[in-house]
């Protein structure tokens, strides 16, 4: 029942603003063509190209777009802002991209450039203040009542639903309960047990059941679907199966078949990989070939000076599917003290002078890019660790693992959010992989750029923890 109620007021939303547009532009196009002396808006066939191009710009926006949360309207115009600007920006880039490839030099451009700001503050304010009131007067005349079964103690985690169902047109008659009554929030009764239902949905004229999760005996909850149906009453229940598990879940149809999975993964696509790999190359291929010589020579230089040995210090790690592979970095220990699996600690004795400032300007890192134009890591990602230290960490977390998912980085969500250097603590561990488990699950090519930027300004200005 939610599920096509606001499905149909998002709809309705879309049409109202479409002819909002269509008012506007041609109001616009009226007043500019016979109000305004000197004004000459020849070729109506190409402005209603234009029209067409604009209209069908804002339509495709707001399809391809994951989150329809009209409702979030109601917070105040930043949120209205929020909704509306990016089919704005979509809309006026397609707009630029006619106007590129038609080179038509017969449109007026201040027409072009003027109408969609004034289409943007006509639709912000009607989004903000008139939308959703709209909207409501269609939806009085459908009211219907609506029935909480669970416990009390649920309620919160469903309130802003609860809140959004009387903007659908439901009107929450009260609730079933075993539990007392004087555990109900204010604002709704209790009307009931829930061996009472059947007498409940009749004396109350109820049409809609909202359950909230499985109570301990599920055979209870068939048994209170079966009554509400015969009662002639839509039923929603809540999927309370991630509480029960304790983790968020993915849910999708594949085949047929209905599939949870623990997490999402948006790099198990290729598109997705293939499109993480060009930036991977696009951005360490200079590095390699134009940064890396001289400053190999200049890192050199400083080692013959202080601490004579190799250029580069080479030590395996996790990566991808937790295999082993081999990480390159400058040398900043001295030659005889580099194969200690002790983490580097402040003030660390094996550190030459020189070592300690490489450490904190991240530049003893620069080798990784090798790594990653090799295909053994990514630019962006969960840092690698020894296999050593990572059964010691698995010991902590149960799901540390599954920061192997993914290729390592040579920096990361964890990083840049100040979890970098020695890990003293449980907490440390728990906190760095709780940052790679959400840059796997919400991984997008505009997350990796914002990290590669945030590191280069801690490459300018390190934080305490670079050493």
């Amino acid at each position: 029942m939610f599920q096509h109620r606001e499905l149909g007021l998002i709809q309705a939303y879309q049409v109202g603003a479409t002819l909002l547009l269509t008012v506007v532009f041609w109001l616009y196009y009226l007043i500019l063509q016979y109000a305004i002396p000197d004004t000459d808006l020849t070729g109506f066939s190409n402005y209603f190209a234009y029209y067409l191009a604009t209209a069908l710009a804002f339509q495709i926006s707001f399809l391809r777009s994951k989150q329809h949360d009209i409702f979030s309207v109601t917070s105040g115009v930043l949120e209205s802002h929020r909704f509306i600007w990016p089919h704005i920006l979509f809309a006026t880039a397609i707009t630029c991209m006619y106007l590129v490839l038609t080179k038509d030099s017969t449109i007026s451009r201040f027409f072009l450039f003027t109408y969609i700001p004034i289409f943007y503050v006509v639709l912000l304010v009607f989004t903000r203040y008139f939308a959703l009131n709209i909207l409501r007067y269609f939806l009085r005349h459908h009211s219907q009542k609506l029935l909480l079964i669970g416990q009390p103690g649920e309620l919160p985690n469903v309130q802003s639903l609860l809140s959004k169902a009387k903007l659908f047109g439901f009107e929450t008659s009260g609730m079933v309960t075993d539990a007392p009554a004087e555990l109900m929030p204010e604002g709704i009764s209790k009307l009931g047990n829930t061996d009472e239902l059947e007498t409940i949905l009749s004396q109350y004229q109820i049409s809609n059941v909202f359950i909230l999760g499985s109570p301990r005996d599920r055979r209870l909850l068939g048994g209170w679907m079966r009554l509400a149906e015969a009662h002639g009453c839509r039923v929603s229940v809540v999927n309370d199966l991630d509480v029960f598990l304790q983790r968020r879940l993915s849910y999708f149809r594949c085949d047929n078949i209905d599939l949870i999975e623990l997490r999402e993964e948006p790099l198990q696509n290729l598109v997705n990989r293939a499109l993480k790999r060009t930036f991977d190359i696009v951005l360490s291929l200079p590095v390699v070939c134009f940064v890396l010589p001289p400053l190999m020579l200049f890192v050199w230089l400083l080692q013959r000076v202080q601490a004579p040995g190799s250029l580069f210090f080479h030590q395996d790690r996790s990566g991808m599917d937790n295999q082993p592979f081999t990480i390159f970095k400058f040398r900043t220990m001295y030659a005889d003290r580099c194969d200690s699996l002790q983490q580097v600690t402040t003030n660390d004795s094996r550190i030459f002078p020189i070592g300690h400032l490489l450490r904190r300007f991240s530049l003893d890192e620069f080798p990784q890019f090798f790594n990653v134009l090799f295909g053994h890591m990514s630019l962006a990602g969960p840092r690698p660790h020894m296999p050593q230290h990572d059964k010691i960490f698995a010991e902590t977390m149960t799901n540390y693992r599954i920061r192997g998912f993914v290729k390592p980085g040579l920096t990361g969500l964890a990083q840049i959010r100040g979890y970098r250097g020695e890990a003293l603590t449980r907490q440390d561990i728990v906190r760095r992989v709780e940052c790679d488990i959400e840059y796997i699950e919400t991984w997008s090519i505009v997350l990796d750029m914002r990290i590669v930027w945030q590191t280069f300004l801690q490459l300018v200005k390190p934080p305490k923890s670079a050493y």
